[in-house]
């Protein structure tokens, strides 16, 4: 994750997604998260969890669920919050990661109510405040290509002691958390976020894929988070973000892959300029001349994904496993802080 002088390990994204023969949004529990699979793992529960990236400590990432057997149950009313990762108020619960413990003694992770309560409440069909509440998964026309439909995901992978975080979620491109985390924190501590699958469908196969949204992250002085994309290909083995709009990240501690690589001019989005970072295993698009605050636009995934293929990157014959946009999470500032996605699509032929 990236921390507030210094690039350091990059959070992983969630993606989870799952395929229902009814297209109804409803609130489900996350499998649990697991440090397992090809690599260093986030893999789980066959397609439950992504693998961890090699060379980030502390990265863990929760990808998607396979297909039920059956339907599950449609969420007809507002479910009360449970947490499967915090025990009763009157005992410490212990959070299910492979997140290395630090190397001197800290508190055992607990989550703890607001210290000061929402201006407003968000209204939503799916609400959840457990670590892997699952909101979904929804049947939604703007969200193109996949393989099954996309859910909405709250995924505290990285709890530490005082989080809390509630998601509110109608769909994909509507749906925010309040989110409560400790002051001067640096480590991401969640990535609230959609997730679609895609199933390993070649990066050839396609002719457009892109990508709009409009969010705000509502950042005050404590602010230490930004919104972006979680790229995989090839089965989990390859990561790219594509972050957009940052707050309180300073700069890189070293000279960009490539600068000022331009893409769009096609299909609705604008030519802009992106630098290409890399930390650990993972790459990283941020936008040219440290504009950073980039709150809607769209993005041409494809261009970035094919130019990385021409430049060796990634190999040449790379498939798309899954697409994931939220808000990484480290501090807000120790008060409540609405992170909003108000419009998202992808679009693909």
């Amino acid at each position: 994750m990236i921390m507030l002088s210094r690039p350091r390990a990059i959070a992983a994204v969630a993606v989870t997604a799952a395929a229902i023969a009814a297209a109804t949004a409803g609130c489900t529990p996350q499998d649990s998260i697991a440090s397992s699979g090809a690599a260093s793992g986030l893999a789980a529960t066959a397609l439950g969890q992504l693998p961890q990236s090699a060379g980030h400590a502390g990265r863990h990432h929760v990808h998607p669920t396979p297909p039920p057997t059956s339907a599950p149950p449609t969420a007809t009313s507002t479910p009360a919050p449970t947490s499967s990762t915090s025990a009763p108020a009157t005992s410490t619960p212990t959070p299910t990661s492979s997140t290395s413990a630090p190397a001197t003694s800290t508190p055992t992770p607990t989550q703890t109510s607001p210290s000061t309560a929402p201006a407003s409440t968000p209204t939503a069909t799916c609400i959840t405040s457990e670590a892997k509440g699952s909101c979904g998964p929804y049947s939604d026309a703007q969200i193109q290509g996949t393989s099954s439909n996309p859910t909405v995901d709250n995924n505290v992978w990285g709890p530490i002691s005082g989080w809390h975080q509630t998601l509110y979620a109608n769909n994909p491109g509507d749906w925010s958390v309040t989110a409560n985390m400790p002051a001067g924190n640096t480590a991401i501590v969640s990535y609230p976020s959609s997730g679609s699958l895609y199933n390993e469908r070649p990066l050839s196969s396609f002719s457009s894929l892109n990508s709009s949204f409009s969010e705000n992250l509502h950042a005050t002085s404590g602010t230490q988070a930004w919104a972006a994309y979680d790229v995989w290909l090839n089965n989990w083995a390859d990561e790219i973000m594509i972050h957009h709009d940052l707050a309180r990240f300073n700069s890189w501690d070293s000279a960009p892959l490539a600068s000022g690589v331009q893409f769009g001019g096609s299909n609705g989005v604008p030519v802009q300029r992106w630098d290409l970072h890399k930390y650990g295993t993972e790459y990283i698009w941020q936008p040219a001349s440290n504009s950073w605050n980039e709150q809607s636009g769209s993005v041409d995934i494809l261009g970035m994904l094919k130019w990385m293929m021409a430049h060796g990157y990634v190999s040449s014959s790379s498939n798309l496993t899954a697409i994931g946009y939220g808000f990484e999470i480290a501090s807000t500032g120790g008060v409540n802080e609405n992170f909003q996605v108000s419009s998202y699509s992808i679009k693909e032929s």
